[in-house]
């Protein structure tokens, strides 16, 4: 779907509750998500987009954790390559779906951009 199909479909949906800012595309980037204030459990999921703009992320998950305003941690695009940057978000969860086979749609506005960090894998200290 090109740009101006985008602008015209998140138009037309105006009228049915539609509060986006910015158009979605269809994309498949892998990000990281944890919860800011971990309450009961704590998680942290590597999953991938079904769609996103410059100013929120869709992704499906399997997790009941998920709830309505709940607060994350999400590294936007995420990779495990050394050296690779990574952009880390403050976020919310502003929609969640029942998508079916146990799956959930989870909507998340990106609130504020905290740091770019280069991924490094943990290394194990050899003990003398």
């Amino acid at each position: 779907m090109g740009p101006e199909k985008q602008r015209a479909s998140a138009t037309a949906n105006a009228g049915n509750d539609e509060r986006r800012r910015m158009a979605r595309t269809k994309i498949a980037q892998t990000i990281r998500v944890r919860p800011s204030l971990p309450v009961r459990d704590n998680f942290d999921d590597v999953a991938r987009t079904l769609n996103a703009s410059r100013t929120g992320i869709y992704f499906a998950a399997r997790r009941a954790e998920y709830c309505k305003d709940m607060r994350l941690f999400v590294t936007y695009p995420f990779s495990t390559t050394p050296g690779t940057l990574n952009q880390e978000f403050v976020g919310r969860v502003v929609r969640i779906d029942e998508l079916g086979d146990g799956r959930r749609g989870i909507a998340v506005e990106l609130l504020t951009p905290l740091q770019v960090t280069a991924y490094e894998p943990i290394r194990s200290v050899a003990k003398p």
